[in-house]
Order: C-alpha cells, then structure tokens, then sequence
C-alpha cells in the first residue's frame, strides 16, 4: 500500500528543490508554504530530503545524468529534482529502497507527470541492482560546490580548502544562547534538559551561556523558548558579542540586526552605564527584531532605517561601541543554509563587498573618538573580509587594529590574518566567522 503521506513528501520536496535550484528561490522562502502541507510527523524526512538533496546535488544530478538516455526538457526539470532526491534518500537515508521507489513513483502521479512513472521505476530499480558509484571526472561532483566557489576557496585558502568544503556538507548543529535575566545556564541545562532524552548536549564549551545540541530540534519542541528562556544563535555569532563588550561600555549600535539574536545578546550582557539601539533596513526584519525582544523581555531603541544613510536618522550623539555584521555572501554557514550554493554567483562577491565597505564607511562617522567598532561576516571569502579592511584603512588615517581579547582556546583554533580572525565551518562546532575590531585612534 502507498502511504499517501509519504508521497506528499516527495512531491512537496521535489516542488522546493525545483524553486531553488531553477527558480532561485531562497530554501527558506521555497519551504515555507510547503511545509504546511506536510504532516507534522513527515517533516523531518522532508526537511532531510530538501537540504541533504542540496547538499549533494552534483554528485546526485552526474547519477541520474548518467542513468538518462536524453536529457530531460526544461518543463520537466521537477522530475530530475524528484529522482535526485530519491537516490539520496537510497544513499543517505535508511528508508527502505522499495519505499522509495513506489513512493517516488506515485509522486511523479500527483505530479501531473505520470508519463514519467516507468521512466522513473526503471531508472532507480537500475541504480538499486548498479554498484551504485559515479565516475567523479569533476571537482564540482567531488566536492559538490560550484567551480567559481571550490576555486575561490583555493585561492584565499590554499591549505584548508579541502577541508572547508568537506565541512560545508555536513549538518550543523543547533546552538542556544540562555537568558541570563531569566535564567542561569546551569540551571536551565539542569531544569529543561537533562531528563529529555531526544536532546543531546555536545560539550563545545565557548562562553558561560552557549549550549550546543548535537542534533538540531524544532522550536515547538526547544523547553522554554516561549517563556524566553533561551534563543537560538550560533555559537560563532554569539562570540561577536563577547569580543566587542570586553573590559568596555556604554553607547552601543548594533548595525544591520535582523533578525536581534545580537541585540538580545547585548542587552543581555551590558551593564547599568550602558545602553543599546538596533538599526536594520528592512521593515519585515525589524519585525522580527520586536518579536524576539518581546519573547525575551528585553526593549532597545529600533531603528528602521538604511544605516548608511546616517543624516535621516542620527542625533549626532557618536555610539562608544559599533556591531557591524555587514551583509554578505553567507558562504561561512552553508552548512545551515546549503542553498546559499546554489544562489550565489561569483559577481556577487564584489557587490557585497561595495555594499559592506559603504556601511562601514558611514559607521566609523558616528564612532567616538577612542570608540571600538567589530566588523563582524559570516563568510569565509577574503574579499568580504581582509580585503575590506585593506581597503577602508586607504581612506582613514585613524584605524587601530585591536587582538581580540577573549578566550586564547578559542582564538588559537581561529586563523590570524592580517587585520582579523577568520573562523572556518565547523571548527569548534560552529559557522565560519570572520572578526576584526577597530580602534578609533582619534
């Protein structure tokens, strides 16, 4: 018998797998409404298949290519979305193969393409009776990284290249950041986790109120979040916090802050003499900056308005303390958001790069004298990061470079480079991150 709820699986994830990799849709956006149509006990396997597909796409798509006779037209690219999800659930699920191959068949039905059904029947029951391996003839297929991506990573980094890539294709853990105003880490861990034997504490230590869980859990079912107990919040971001807020206080500006897990952050650790405002651009991601200070029982001042355009809306009092997690690539948590392969181009990277050297130019104006201001990506392309700096430090002649004095375990496992710290995917169990604070020399 089919199971009916299993075929909405796949037809569902071959519909999301169709928007991002033809329709350059983002994961998040493709998902979204699919996901309500999935039943609440599926949607794990349907959030495995869509981002393990992704994940593996180029080996996957050289299989079916090699198993099709003709390539298949444009109209009928969800079907070669549709199979490539099914030989990865084959190779990296332990769905039973006959399961796949009656409940993929039966999707390409619901489809509206069951001309498609033998076709599809045929080419897997080929694939189950092959040795099942590929003639890897391309760095893409090997890797599963675009080229322009497998070759900038050489360049920038000639000696971890491989290994960055390889992380890249593993699944992210989940990282919690725990309320201090609510709630003590030990206690939380003590109160909400102990006794949940579905959770799984990993024991990367990073700050006094991070908490990694080895495998990633749906909100709904995180204790606590409702109540603001805790947020979700890689443990790389939380360090940017950590290393602007050293031995420091007082006015702080949290540049571009959607969606406010740094905000919180930063209200959670300042002291009396401080205070915080958060500017984003966006009004639907300052709205998601309210919801989770007000989940959290924290308030700032929220500024929605283009950072860069500092005369609509400074009140020419300069901010002692600046966080700039500039827009970017993202290529440091691909692991997270393994779409980010297949929407970004090589042109891209320079656009990001005007966009980030236009921000913090404007943000070093509004910086006091002595002031700190961390720029902060989460990408792990040197153009995005030392090369901006090298740029900025030719248009101002008052920029001291600090260290960045935190945690020496964690700064020793963090690649120095010339004006920063790069911390590549996976390192400590984290995104790749990249921090370099600045100095207002007068």
């Amino acid at each position: 018998m089919i199971n009916d709820k299993g075929v909405i699986v796949r037809v569902q994830s071959s519909m999301v797998l169709n928007q991002v990799i033809h329709g350059k849709y983002s994961l998040d956006r493709a998902i979204e409404h699919a996901y309500k149509e999935i039943d609440d006990n599926e949607k794990p396997l349907f959030m495995n298949i869509c981002y393990g597909t992704l994940r593996f796409y180029w080996e996957l798509k050289a299989k079916i290519d090699q198993l099709l006779s003709k390539p298949l037209k444009k109209k009928d690219k969800i079907i070669e979305n549709l199979l490539q999800s099914a030989i990865f659930q084959i190779d990296k699920t332990r769905i039973p193969d006959h399961a796949v191959v009656s409940q993929t068949v039966e999707a390409s039905r619901k489809l509206n393409k069951g001309h498609f059904s033998s076709l599809i029947n045929g080419i897997l029951r080929t694939y189950l009776r092959s040795d099942r391996e590929i003639e890897k003839i391309s760095e893409e297929i090997i890797f599963n990284h675009p080229n322009w991506m497998i070759e900038k990573l050489k360049q920038d980094w000639p000696l971890n290249w491989k290994e960055i890539l390889k992380k890249n294709n593993d699944r992210a853990p989940m990282w919690l950041r725990v309320n201090q105003k609510k709630i003590e880490t030990k206690k939380y861990h003590k109160q909400f986790l102990l006794n949940e034997s579905k959770i799984v504490v990993d024991n990367t230590h990073i700050n006094d109120y991070a908490i990694c869980l080895k495998t990633p859990i749906s909100v709904k079912s995180l204790p606590g979040f409702e109540e603001g107990y805790v947020s979700i919040q890689d443990g790389a971001a939380q360090l940017a916090v950590d290393f602007l807020l050293e031995n420091q206080s007082g006015r702080i500006l949290d540049a571009c802050a959607a969606p406010g897990g740094k905000t919180a952050q930063l209200i959670e650790n300042i002291d009396s003499t401080s205070s915080v405002t958060a500017i984003e651009i966006d009004p639907e991601r300052a709205e998601l900056i309210k919801e989770n200070l007000l989940r959290l029982g924290h308030s700032a001042e929220l500024i929605v308005d283009d950072a860069t355009d500092i005369q609509s809306w400074w009140d020419s009092t300069f901010f002692d303390l600046i966080l700039l997690d500039a827009p970017c690539s993202s290529s440091g948590v691909i692991r997270r958001h393994p779409d980010i392969k297949h929407l970004r181009r090589k042109n891209d990277i320079y656009t990001f790069q005007k966009k980030q050297l236009k921000i913090i130019d404007a943000m070093w104006k509004i910086l006091a004298p002595k002031g700190r201001l961390l720029y902060v990506t989460c990408s792990i392309f040197k153009e995005e990061n030392d090369e901006v700096m090298n740029q900025f430090i030719k248009k101002h002649d008052n920029v001291a470079f600090q260290d960045l004095l935190l945690n020496n375990n964690i700064l020793k496992k963090m690649i120095k480079t010339r004006h920063g710290y790069q911390l590549f995917p996976g390192t400590i169990n984290t995104d790749g991150f990249y921090f370099s604070c600045l100095k207002k020399a007068f």
